[in-house]
């Protein structure tokens, strides 16, 4: 079956509906008053699975969406992840670059993390497309109409590095307390939040790291995951741990690292291990403790 070409009609069917959404009235964002409510599912998350269960109609296939039920079929011959709209709150907000994610395995029950043999991602904001075939990872920017074979390339010192460290959602304790001394020990930080996008941008080297240690991400927000793989970049938890063991089939909440170099990992868990030790790490006469 072609995987691209039903993840690429998902996606443009998506798409169409939000824009059509967006231009009838015209709004300045939804913005829910509560922090609580930050990542609870949003008007454009249940117009966007309304679309896509339209698409995937008639198709024999399980079909997880992010925060909704799941739909099973007797005798399914694959099973799709889909996040609709990772970055709703962006896409409300009109900031960022929030994104449309698909992922696929062939297995139909005990489907783990590395099951997943497709990945594709679009962004709604910038129009690039991330996606994956026969093991291999592809870029096609919008603007250029390029696509390009991507590969991991990463900085190998956290001092080069450009990290996406992730304070929002009124969150930022939780972050801080787990790295702290990366925000201040990397070259450069960015993030909004978008984590479909984000770690395909760690994928074709447009940044180097990215730490989620906020105990508020769900495993939806992993799906693009075989774009990393295939690039050869690395996913892990905040112990180094691999997480291909994942069960996708339970939506759970999941802190881990993305990054595109082995050696700047094992930098950066030193640090992580060593804050949560002993609370404080010192590099250069600098002295982080909270």
């Amino acid at each position: 079956m072609n995987y691209y070409a039903l993840a690429q009609k998902i996606s443009q069917s998506i798409k169409q509906a939000l824009i059509e959404d967006l231009i009838a009235p015209i709004s300045e964002g939804e913005l829910p008053p509560s922090p609580a409510n930050l990542k609870s599912i949003h008007k454009v998350d249940h117009l966007a699975t309304k679309v896509l269960l339209e698409v995937l109609e008639g198709f024999n296939c399980n079909i997880y969406v992010e925060s909704h039920s799941l739909q099973q079929h007797r005798n399914a011959k694959f099973s799709i992840f889909v996040d609709p709209v990772d970055g709703s709150l962006n896409w409300d907000r009109r900031v960022g670059d929030p994104c449309i994610v698909v992922a696929i395995s062939e297995k139909t029950k005990e489907i783990k993390l590395k099951d997943l043999e497709f990945a594709y991602v679009e962004g709604l904001r910038s129009g690039d497309i991330y996606y994956t075939e026969a093991s291999a990872s592809y870029y096609i920017n919008y603007l250029i109409q390029k696509n390009i074979q991507i590969q991991c390339q990463g900085k190998p010192c956290l001092a080069d590095a450009i990290a996406y460290l992730r304070p929002g959602y009124s969150l930022a304790k939780q972050q801080l307390e787990a790295s702290l001394p990366v925000f201040l020990l990397c070259r450069d930080i960015r993030a909004f939040d978008n984590a479909g996008m984000e770690i395909c941008e760690i994928a074709r080297n447009a940044a180097d790291l990215m730490i989620e240690a906020r105990k508020g991400s769900d495993n939806f927000n992993l799906l693009s995951y075989p774009i990393l793989k295939y690039a050869g970049g690395i996913l892990c938890d905040l112990d180094g741990n691999s997480l291909d063991e994942i069960n996708m089939e339970l939506e759970q909440q999941i802190d881990y690292i993305v990054c595109n170099h082995q050696l700047l990992l094992a930098e950066v868990l030193l640090i992580l291990q060593t804050m949560k030790k002993s609370r404080c790490y010192t590099k250069d006469n600098l002295r982080f403790s909270y």
